[in-house]
């Protein structure tokens, strides 16, 4: 067999590096394309011509496969290479959502991209309008014997107005819900399997607002998010993209009151409260935490600007990407407004909190009860019993607000690790670097700028304690801990109402001012 042409390019992924080779069979007359891996011939792909000349058809061919590579951006076995590659359905208008990748641009949406770059997704079809029934049933069936799900997902193509139907269980109900779509409203149908998720939410690539290095992470128990999504109390992530480090993810862990599920006998959807064990848990763990930040950030390299992913977590902890959209003017300007209106603002996106500093024992087991969104623990007076008893009270009634404890021995850094071992994760430690503990969050002194009060760094990071001093008068020092980036400030607890109207005044200027700066340059944008 000899080639008339050879075409041959090098392609590196982040799957590996590829060798492509293209070629036209007389024998066979058909287009030939190989995949070489390590030196081995990984995988054959035949095309039937088109009708176009033997140099455009290989070139076409080639073009369409190193293409579709360039777009591979997350790590994958080359099994599901060769799904993105070759997997076909046979139809004409019902394909599976790997092969959206080979439609061309004018189908290579956000959603075809999000596939493409090999992050996980839940098995699907696409339906186009032109599809007859016989089609879709035949494409059901090939799902069905793909992913070997019984419930299922179906949606509109289009995200403005979006229709979904969720949870389908029957064949009569799933043919219904696409042909409303694909005939009723003329528009595509992503069929999906519904993945029954432990854990589900969204995420942002950077922050929309300021693009902030980081990634910002959102999520529940359950389907929750996956179908109400910021509706819900949320907890939230906040992960450096540059380190990646377990210690530098920071986190509000809410209290998450109920959570959809599948029920395993029925099939539907249920919704029940979540036991006071799990409502205050983390839905994500750090690891599954660091998995979605890296997997959004290698996407976001096709996109090269801040995205938002809905994620479901499965019952065996495997992630899949449900939707993507790009962040664009019209988002950023939805979430300007809603900041805009609010009295206070929020934790999410620039996290500066108002700590109450409890100075003795009465104050530490009343201060829970005020509009403080934390405790600094700093009873100096207290020894011995006396100071686990009131430690393990106070952080009981303040969960899950922080308890950041200063501490000065190792009894009380002892009475600190007993707190979290009893489940009190809210209770963290600020020091001057002698006690130094592994263990438990930290916060480490550091030499500061400030002529009164210190400042400490550690795990969820920056804190400032005022001391003794009352800083409500000293509005300019208030202003520039906000300009700096302090997480934390330590305040006296008569200066917490008047201190929080102050901080979420300079929040909101200064996400004001960002933002418009972001909205004059569509270019940016």
């Amino acid at each position: 067999m000899k080639s008339v042409r050879s075409l041959n390019t090098n392609v590196s992924t982040a799957a590996g590096d590829f060798h492509v080779q293209t070629e036209f069979y007389h024998s066979s007359n058909k287009v030939i394309t190989l995949l070489f891996h390590g030196g081995q011939t990984v995988l054959r792909i035949e095309d039937e011509p088109e009708g176009n000349s033997v140099d455009e058809e290989i070139k076409r061919v080639h073009e369409s496969i190193v293409r579709r590579l360039f777009l591979l951006k997350v790590p994958v076995s080359l099994e599901r290479i060769k799904e993105l590659l070759t997997l076909k359905t046979g139809l004409r208008n019902v394909i599976f959502i790997e092969e959206i990748v080979e439609r061309g641009p004018e189908e290579l949406a956000d959603f075809g991209v999000l596939v493409a770059s090999g992050a996980p997704v839940p098995a699907g079809i696409v339906v186009f309008p032109e599809a007859s029934e016989d089609e879709i049933e035949k494409g059901f069936r090939l799902l069905k014997e793909k992913s070997g799900a019984s419930r299922f997902i179906a949606k509109t193509g289009k995200k403005e107005g979006r229709v979904t139907f969720f949870n389908i269980g029957s064949f009569e109900k799933l043919k219904k819900a696409v042909l409303q779509i694909v005939k009723d409203m003329g528009d595509r149908a992503i069929v999906s399997e519904m993945i029954d998720a432990r854990s589900s939410g969204f995420l942002y690539s950077s922050d929309p607002l300021t693009g902030d290095n980081t990634v910002i992470i959102e999520s529940s128990w359950g389907i929750c998010g996956y179908i109400k999504g910021n509706k819900l109390n949320l907890d939230k992530y906040r992960v450096d993209k540059e380190t990646f480090e377990f210690w530098r993810i920071k986190k509000e862990i809410v209290r998450k009151y109920t959570e959809l599920s599948i029920d395993s006998e029925t099939g539907n959807i249920t919704e029940s409260e979540i036991s006071d064990d799990r409502a205050l848990m983390a839905s994500l763990s750090d690891e599954e935490v660091l998995i979605l930040a890296k997997l959004a950030l290698s996407i976001e390299k096709n996109f090269s600007r801040t995205i938002r992913l809905d994620f479901v977590i499965s019952k065996d902890g495997s992630p899949f990407f449900t939707d993507i959209s790009v962040v664009g003017v019209k988002e950023k300007k939805e979430l300007l407004r809603k900041l805009s209106v609010l009295e206070e603002a929020p934790f999410y996106p620039t996290g500066v909190r108002i700590l109450a500093e409890a100075t003795d024992v009465d104050v530490a087991r009343t201060i829970s009860f005020l509009p403080c969104d934390g405790i600094y623990f700093n009873v100096s007076g207290v020894i011995g019993e006396m100071f686990e008893k009131v430690l393990l009270e106070t952080a009981e009634t303040a969960f899950p607000k922080p308890v950041v404890v200063n501490v000065r021995n190792k009894d009380d850094l002892n009475a600190v690790r007993e707190a979290r071992n009893k489940g009190f994760t809210n209770v963290w430690i600020a020091t001057d670097g002698a006690l130094m503990a592994h263990d438990v969050p930290s916060f480490i002194r550091e030499e500061t700028p400030f002529v009164t009060g210190s400042v400490f760094k550690g795990t969820y990071g920056k804190l400032f304690a005022g001391g003794s001093s009352i800083i409500s008068p000293n509005l300019s020092l208030v202003r520039e801990l906000v300009r700096s980036g302090f997480d934390f400030i330590v305040v006296h607890p008569d200066e917490i109402v008047y201190l929080k109207k102050v901080v979420a005044s300079e929040e909101r200027r200064l996400m004001l001012k960002m933002a418009r700066q972001f909205l004059k340059l569509d270019e940016r944008i």
